[in-house]
């Protein structure tokens, strides 16, 4: 999510002084009126798992998905403020952009925070007035408050009216820190008319927020709270009409981080997602994430078929019951992880799932073990990462209590060494992670272990993909023969899944489109965990000649 990251009936404004000097946090900013020109910026992404760097170069889309926080933002503005929207990840910002505006607007997740400080240094240089909240600025707001006028901790829905009319009227603060968390039937009908929509591959919903559970090195939890909260069914239906009516045809990500959190209601939403989806012939299919214990639920998995839901993220996390004993992810404990995802696939989900190393409780056997457990479920597309410690997670409290916090970590995904001192030897583990993704995406490995999703996988006549033109899926089916089954070299894997795709699912749309966005993937995958691959080797011997420093204080 992006600036929506929690909410209130009331703001409570406070000031910092252990980052703002007494001069800067009392600087009283002239006021701005009450027709602003603003400009709603997100930031670029580094290169990530889940970026589909090299999928995005076949298709004519420039990114997966749009900022829905901003977006909802957007809704929350007066209409009198004029506003326009600009994705960094496609679109230059030019100084004449910042120089129209009377208040720049940024939302980043911490992966976007170098490319967010950028662009805020930018503004500043030009004498715009900058407001920055979201994920980011929630977790550290100490860090952005160096770098924005003003800066935004929580949910907006609630408070976002008054701290426009602060804006206006020269009264806004430095700090906003905002401790309720809003009821979502406050949360408008995002701006979806701001964004290029023809540069997206999917559009994101929302449908609520926060998790009930404690996993420690979550901070989902810390920013939305423990105890979900929704919107009804008649709120995100009427988001759904609104991208029909602008024309959208493709898939809809509902971003929950749980979506199962609350399953009554989950289950409803779903129901009435298949009604509306007969009405209007399944316009799009859906896709989100859920904890694992979605396999208890066989009327939930059941409606969510019917609703045309297509594959779910799960949070497995780790095989080793110490682990998810040690970081209370005790859900994940109750049965057989393996067989609650054969249970998901066979209910008409197809699986991917998160996967994480560097627990205290891991040794060298955990590679492996993670290595078997993907292979045994089928899970084609794992992202098997390192641990890391986010600001206000009870982890972070935790390694900075026992002196093992490394400060100023320049750690941005999870892929990169952890921010703290690993009870593990470091080498041991960026070695073992470069080896487990190299194994995981070696072409046969990753090509046969998708040809086996999609067997197990058990799709209903009811699940129907993205009805998209013929014209575009012969331009992309030229695109990739040409640039995988020519040119990459992995392309006799590339002809041999194609053909074996084509010899047993030609009369299984489902099975056919998703097996094509495997065959695309691998373009993205394939290459990328090579290149991570390399650099946790490269990390992993440089890491041999410091490991006096890196040792855990325990």
């Amino acid at each position: 999510m992006a600036l929506v990251a929690g909410g209130s009936n009331t703001a409570f404004p406070v000031l910092s002084d252990s980052v703002l000097s007494k001069e800067v946090a009392q600087v009283v900013f002239p006021p701005l009126g009450t027709n602003l020109n603003v400009l709603l910026i997100w930031p670029k992404f580094p290169p990530s798992f889940w970026g589909f760097e090299g999928v995005l170069a076949m298709l004519p889309e420039a990114a997966i998905s749009p900022p829905l926080g901003l977006i909802t933002v957007a809704a929350l503005c007066p209409s009198t403020w004029s506003l326009r929207l600009l994705d960094h990840a496609f679109e230059e910002i030019t100084d004449q952009d910042f120089r129209w505006a009377d208040l720049v607007m940024v939302s980043a997740m911490y992966a976007q925070r170098s490319d967010a400080l950028v662009i805020l240094e930018r503004a500043r240089e030009l004498g715009t007035r900058t407001f920055i909240g979201g994920p980011w600025a929630s977790s550290d707001p100490d860090v952005a408050q160096l770098h924005a006028d003003h800066v935004m901790v929580g949910e907006a829905e609630e408070v976002f009216a008054g701290i426009a009319t602060a804006l206006g009227n020269g009264t806004a603060q430095r700090l906003y820190r905002v401790i309720d968390k809003p009821d979502m039937s406050s949360s408008p009908i995002p701006r979806f008319d701001l964004l290029r929509r023809d540069k997206y591959t999917s559009m994101p919903v929302q449908f609520s927020r926060g998790c009930p559970f404690q996993c420690d090195f979550c901070d989902i939890i810390t920013i939305y709270g423990r105890k979900p909260r929704g919107k009804s069914s008649t709120q995100l239906i009427a988001e759904l009409d609104r991208l029909l009516e602008l024309g959208w045809r493709n898939e809809v990500f509902i971003v929950d981080d749980n979506f199962i959190g609350n399953s009554k209601n989950a289950l409803q939403l779903s129901k009435d997602l298949a009604v509306w989806g007969d009405k209007h012939g399944r316009p799009f299919s859906f896709s989100t994430e859920a904890s694992v214990d979605l396999a208890d639920r066989p009327e939930l998995m059941e409606a969510m078929v019917q609703a045309n839901f297509m594959y779910v993220f799960l949070g497995i996390e780790t095989p080793s019951a110490e682990a998810l004993k040690g970081s209370k992810k005790f859900q994940n404990l109750r049965k057989d992880n393996l067989e609650q995802v054969r249970t998901i696939q066979q209910n008409g989900l197809w699986v991917l799932a998160g996967f994480i190393v560097g627990f205290d409780s891991d040794d060298e056997t955990i590679f492996e073990r993670q290595r078997e457990f993907i292979e045994r479920t089928a899970i084609t597309w794992a992202m098997a990462g390192m641990l890391q410690a986010p600001p206000t997670t009870p982890l972070f409290d935790r390694m900075k209590a026992e002196g093992r916090l490394i400060e100023n970590s320049e750690s941005i995904s999870n892929f990169s060494a952890p921010n703290f001192r690993t009870a593990m030897p470091l080498p041991t583990l960026l070695h073992g992670l470069s080896g487990l993704l190299a194994d995981l995406y070696q072409p046969e490995a990753f090509f046969q272990r998708a040809f086996r999703s999609l067997e197990i996988w058990q799709t209903r006549p009811v699940q129907k993909p993205p009805d998209l033109p013929i014209s575009y899926n012969l331009r992309l089916l030229a695109s990739s023969m040409w640039t995988q089954g020519i040119k990459s070299g992995y392309r006799g894997a590339y002809w041999n899944f194609l053909g074996t795709l084509i010899r047993h699912y030609w009369n299984n749309p489902s099975k056919l489109w998703m097996g094509s966005m495997i065959l695309l993937s691998a373009q993205h995958f394939l290459i990328y965990a090579r290149h991570v691959a390399d650099e946790l080797e490269r990390d992993s011997a440089a890491a041999v000649d410091r490991m006096p420093e890196l040792m855990p204080a325990i």
